[in-house]
């Protein structure tokens, strides 16, 4: 029988109406880059032929981040993608069994015995209650279902998990899981020795770009006035984000600027670093269509991000990426999990003390602006034709045919 491609999803994936609702009534924001990252597979797999594709979503909010109590969001077309909704009501506990029950019976009822040969599930692992749901009702059926893992549990930082044991047991949960499915997904090499015990198909994804930022241009004549550096992501000291502020401010040029995206434990010391330092500016959790907006005018995008910690080995930040199609240069330091293919088309922080982000800093704003520009744009070519989503998502559906 010929394989049709008909996927179902299983993850946090919400259409843009739902997730605007979200951020827009949310006291904790849901992942932007996940939700991202999601979108983006998505809608590459909807633009191949001979794919139907349909998600079994749960929608990203818990008790303390959203005071709706009870969900039932229909189901909608965006595109050529289904977004199908699991109904729940947002207590503890009542939310994970109901979205595990609903969840069972969904998959069962799509991966009817005669297609099963042609359907397989691909599951988002960090969602738990329909990982566990996922893997008994295609156990049940012999459906095909293939694992995408986008961080380690244990060693990603959790989201405002009510307490330590229930993070423990979480991860210690999530980890038993991964080891049952057909294949895997994987950001980076390495993340394949932790989490494929039993030696079994996988693929490599660091990750995907839009490919209708092919229509966007960035260009030199509409840069900001000023010269920016963009920081976009979680703000935690242990990420590097304040050898960043500190080596900035170590900068002797009034026309230079520091624009910070994001949230995370040094949110209270922001407006600390802003009266220091006027020319740093934190301008807090904001849609992604902001940020991507704003990556166009600035003159350099950073990533600061450790090489010593652990979890650099497992993960490659989507922000790379999405600062390399901007078609703005990004600086980042020199990540394990980054393929050797994005070498030429990024700047080096090769010293990662405040020292060294300082020299480099200034190394780089002394070059003229269209050499620059011209680098940035050289990584948007490179990562359009090579990283887009609808190239990535081929690259999927040819690894599950061959399972």
């Amino acid at each position: 029988m010929e394989f049709k491609n008909n996927i179902l999803y299983a993850s946090t994936a919400c259409s843009p109406r739902v997730l605007n609702y979200i951020f827009r009534t949310s006291n904790i924001k849901p992942s932007q880059a996940i939700q991202k990252f999601h979108r983006l597979m998505l809608e590459g797999f909807s633009m191949n032929e001979k794919c139907q594709i349909e998600t079994l979503s749960s929608i990203p909010v818990i008790t303390k981040s959203h005071k709706k109590r009870f969900w039932k969001v229909k189901s909608e077309i965006i595109g050529q993608v289904k977004y199908n909704y699991i109904p729940f009501i947002n207590l503890p506990i009542l939310k994970d069994i109901s979205i595990m029950i609903l969840s069972f019976f969904k998959i069962i009822y799509w991966s009817m015995p005669k297609k099963r040969t042609e359907r397989v599930v691909i599951c988002d692992i960090l969602n738990l209650s329909i990982t566990i749901s996922s893997l008994i009702a295609c156990k049940l059926t012999r459906t095909k279902i293939i694992a995408i893992i986008t961080d380690i549990p244990g060693l990603m930082l959790p989201i405002k998990i009510e307490d330590d044991i229930k993070t423990t047991l979480f991860n210690q949960l999530t980890n038993k899981t991964i080891a049952n499915f057909s294949g895997y997904i994987l950001l980076t090499e390495q993340m394949n020795e932790i989490v494929n015990r039993h030696n079994r198909p996988f693929m490599i994804l660091e990750g995907l770009v839009d490919v209708k930022m092919n229509y966007i241009v960035n260009s030199l004549n509409k840069k900001d006035q000023y010269k920016i550096i963009i920081y976009a992501g979680a703000i935690y000291e242990k990420y590097g984000v304040k050898k960043l502020i500190q080596a900035f401010i170590k900068l002797d040029d009034d026309n230079l600027r520091l624009h910070i995206y994001g949230s995370g434990d040094m949110e209270k010391e922001m407006h600390t670093f802003m009266n220091i330092d006027n020319r740093i500016i934190y301008k807090g959790l904001v849609p992604n269509y902001e940020v991507v907006n704003r990556l166009q005018k600035a003159t350099l995008l950073i990533n600061p991000r450790p090489t010593s910690l652990e979890l650099a080995k497992f993960s490659f930040p989507s922000k790379n990426l999405e600062y390399m199609v901007s078609g703005t240069p990004i600086v980042t330091t020199r990540l394990l999990g980054m393929p050797k293919d994005h070498y030429k088309y990024v700047y080096f922080l090769n010293d990662e003390s405040v020292g060294g982000i300082y020299k480099a800093l200034k190394f780089l704003l002394s070059k003229p602006n269209e050499e620059l520009h011209e680098f940035g744009c050289m990584a948007k070519k490179f990562v359009l034709k090579n990283k887009n989503n609808i190239i990535q998502s081929k690259r999927v559906l040819s690894f599950i045919k061959d399972i």
